[in-house]
């Protein structure tokens, strides 16, 4: 096979840096697919990319279903004094911090999926003028209940939008993108002069599950953005590593001067690169290791219903000995995972000895330090 492109600087890249080796990967909505995930680094502009192994326009326009459930349907971004900040409050907030909105301003969600964050935004703002966007239709039933038919499109923005827009926002949309660049460049015909672009992505180098997220075509870097963003014709790009935990929130205008920040040393991304690689390569082992270590038979607990929770599922050799799920999301509580419970925390009782905590491995240990009733057993961190 032919080495491929950059998704953002064009040129050839070098033989993959992380091969899952085997045919069963996860996406974004923990899901097994059978195809491997290869990721490649590009040395020129320092992005990251995962090669696409299905057609991507057919899965967001009929497969890809995150948290349809309901209207509230949400995340947790963090748990705060034990009541949880979902991530669509956080969005809104960071949003309106990072941005000065005037009375009037007309927005769009691009790849909005359900667009919380946009209803949420209007009970805060109802004096913006709110438009949405996405590849599928399965989300309008959700987009008719707060806005009129005419401020939504799918599939293609018509052209009545040029030059229309004096925001456009992208809230975890560009990971998805086989073709991100043209997708900005596309995007940035419907701001207005002097009109801002407002994205936010995973931040691999904080969030090391991003890597092996089949799905998740795009694994932005500081440099791989400011190329994309300035080879587009925006300026004053302004990247946020700190105000969104294990994300990328990146701000962009139309007419401004260049303010190109510095690059990064490419050694640094490198060296996370491998140890990163590393760390997924084992995981395997490491998770069926702790299993084998366990009485035979006995029943066990997984922390956590999202990505590293259904990680772990997929590695366990007996994944019939899970009892139930355990998460703090009040949203997931009384539904079910891989037909396995979930319950709250203070729903659980010692019926099982062993726990494997799927979160991030970053934050595991303090999100678990706290909750007394897991505390005394056996406990597995990836």
């Amino acid at each position: 096979m032919t080495n491929p492109t950059c998704n953002i600087c064009a040129n050839l890249i070098s033989e993959s840096f992380y091969n899952s080796g085997q045919s069963g990967s996860l996406t974004s909505l923990n899901r097994i697919v059978e195809v491997s995930t290869i990721v490649r680094y590009c040395s020129s502009c320092r992005h990251i990319q995962t090669d696409p192994t299905f057609d991507t326009s057919a899965y967001y326009d009929t497969d890809y279903d995150i948290l349809i459930e309901s209207e509230e349907d949400d995340q947790i971004y963090k748990v705060i004094e034990g009541k949880p900040l979902f991530r669509t409050d956080h969005q809104v907030e960071v949003l309106l911090e990072k941005l000065t909105l005037k009375k009037g301003s007309r927005l769009l969600d691009y790849g909005c999926a359900k667009s919380s964050t946009f209803r949420n935004l209007l009970k805060k703002r109802p004096d913006l003028d709110l438009n949405l966007f996405d590849v599928s239709e399965r989300y309008v039933p959700f987009w008719s209940s707060f806005l009129t038919k005419d401020k939504w499109a799918t599939y293609t923005p018509p052209s009545a939008w040029d030059s229309s827009f004096d925001v456009i926002t992208s809230f975890f949309a560009f990971e998805h993108i086989e073709k991100p660049s043209k997708a900005l460049r596309d995007l940035s015909r419907l701001l207005n002069k002097g009109g801002t672009f407002y994205c936010v992505v995973p931040n691999i180098l904080t969030n090391i599950a991003d890597l092996v997220v089949v799905d998740h075509l795009n694994h932005f870097t500081k440099d791989s953005l400011l190329k994309m963003f300035s080879d587009a014709g925006f300026t004053q790009i302004d990247i946020d590593s700190e105000i969104h935990a294990s994300a990328l929130v990146i701000t962009a205008t139309t007419n401004s001067d260049l303010d190109y920040t510095t690059r990064l040393e490419e050694e640094d991304i490198q060296s996370e690169l491998v140890n990163m690689s590393k760390f997924w390569s084992s995981a395997l082992e490491r998770t069926r290791q702790f299993e084998s270590s366990l009485d035979a038979g006995s029943e066990i607990a997984i922390y956590g219903a999202g990505f590293y929770a259904a990680f772990i599922t997929a590695a366990l050799s007996e994944p019939g000995r899970i009892k139930y799920y355990i998460d703090q999301n009040p949203h997931l509580e009384g539904r079910k995972m891989n037909e396995k419970p979930i319950i709250h925390p203070k729903n659980f009782s010692s019926d099982v000895q062993s726990l494997f905590v799927g979160l991030n491995p970053d934050h595991a240990r303090d999100i678990i330090k706290p909750l007394e009733t897991l505390q005394g057993l056996k406990t597995f961190f990836l």
